[in-house]
């Protein structure tokens, strides 16, 4: 893996904050294009593990995943320096905006460009979803896990509920089935890119 200055670090977080409309959902493809594409720091395999890792976490998901993206980068500064860099755009908007939200909220242009953003952020979080998906759902267990937590979502259940439900039945899984081996989803997802490219 690529190592990178902490500096860099703070300011390709910086840059990610900038644009971060939708928190922690919205991350992963500007996670993906900067510290995976672009600078190698970690695979798309990890960015996935410590995004599912940051929603066990209290707190933000966009600053948890930052905090275990920079510390792969770089240890503790890294991970210092990548949450710094994510939060300062938004806790600088938040000084300014606030001395003149009164003023600005009543003005037809500011609301057209919320109307906007909405539709961004909904464009962001489906990139995320079908990002996640090729690293998450591999087999049929996964797939059931998918199904259940979709029905769920759909009646109203709790979102704390769902996530305690869902790691439950991964240890069920784990306990009752110890000798499956239970493939990464990396490698599931590259055996299914082998197993199209040898079908066409």
């Amino acid at each position: 893996m690529k190592k990178i200055g902490l500096f860099k670090i703070f300011w390709i977080f910086f840059k990610i904050g900038l644009v971060l409309f939708g928190g922690g959902y919205a991350i992963l493809p500007f996670l993906k294009a900067e510290m995976v594409d672009k600078e190698n720091v970690c695979t798309m395999e990890e960015l996935t593990n410590y995004y599912a890792l940051s929603q066990c976490f209290p707190g933000l998901v966009a600053g948890n995943v930052s905090m275990f993206t920079g510390y792969k980068a770089r240890g503790v500064a890294g991970a210092f320096a990548a949450v710094t860099g994510v939060c300062l755009p938004a806790y600088l908007a938040i000084v300014i905006v606030f001395a003149f939200i009164n003023a600005i909220m009543g003005y037809p242009v500011i609301q057209n460009i919320f109307q906007v953003l909405d539709v961004a952020v909904c464009v962001l979080i489906l990139l995320t979803v079908l990002e996640l998906w090729e690293f998450s759902i591999f087999d049929k267990f996964t797939m059931f896990i998918f199904l259940a937590a979709l029905t769920a979502a759909v009646v109203n259940v709790s979102p704390f509920l769902i996530v305690i439900a869902a790691g439950l039945l991964g240890l069920s899984r784990h306990f009752l089935f110890p000798k499956q081996k239970v493939p990464c989803a990396c490698t599931a997802a590259k055996q299914q890119q082998d197993k199209g490219e040898e079908n066409e």
